[in-house]
C-alpha cells in the first residue's frame, strides 16, 4: 500500500471480499500502480449531492475512479467526477479516508488500498449517460439527490460523511 495519505483525516477500515476473477482484474493496480482510489461527495448551491451509477455498482455511489500514477489524488477526483458527471467540480477539504483489504472467497488478504474521498462544489445540469464515461457504457445513471438514496453502494460505510 502506499503510504498513508492525510494522515489527520477520519478513517475507515473496510475488508472487500471478491472472487479470484475480480482480485486479479485489480492486482496490477494494487501491485504496480498506486493502490488508491479518489471520489467526492459533489453537492451544489442548493444542497443536492451528485452521485451516479456504472455497470460494476450495486447502487448509487460517489463518482471517482483509480488514482493513475503520477496523478494527484485530488486531480484524480477532479478528473473522475468530470468524467462520470460532466460537471467541473470544485474539490475541497479530504472527508473521510477508507484504508481497504482485499481478500479472496477463503478469507485470505490479496492486497491492501486507500479510497479517500473529498468534499466538493460544482453547479450546473448532469447530461445524459451516453455523453458521460470513458467508455460509452461505463455510467448507467447519473443525477442530483436532494436527500441520499436507499441503494447506497458502501452506504453503511459511507453515509456519516455524505
Amino acid at each position: 500500500m502506499p503510504d498513508r495519505f492525510a494522515p489527520d483525516a477520519p478513517r475507515e477500515r473496510q475488508t472487500i471480499r471478491l472472487s479470484e476473477e475480480r482480485l486479479a482484474s485489480f492486482r496490477e493496480w494494487a501491485e504496480n500502480g498506486t493502490a488508491r482510489t479518489a471520489a467526492a461527495r459533489v453537492r451544489d448551491s442548493e444542497g443536492r449531492t451528485a452521485l451516479v451509477q456504472n455497470r460494476w455498482s450495486r447502487g448509487w455511489i460517489l463518482p471517482g475512479g483509480a488514482v493513475e500514477p503520477g496523478e494527484r489524488p485530488v486531480a484524480a477526483a477532479q478528473r473522475e467526477v468530470r468524467e462520470e458527471t460532466g460537471l467541473e467540480a470544485t474539490i475541497e477539504n479530504v472527508v473521510v479516508v477508507v484504508d481497504q483489504s482485499y481478500e479472496n472467497e477463503a478469507g485470505e488478504a490479496a492486497f491492501s488500498a486507500e479510497y479517500v474521498v473529498y468534499a466538493a462544489r460544482a453547479e450546473g445540469e448532469i447530461p445524459s449517460t451516453e455523453q458521460l464515461g470513458v467508455s460509452a457504457d461505463e455510467i448507467t445513471a447519473a443525477r442530483w439527490f436532494e436527500t441520499l438514496p436507499e441503494r447506497l453502494h458502501d452506504g453503511d460505510l459511507l453515509e456519516r460523511y455524505l
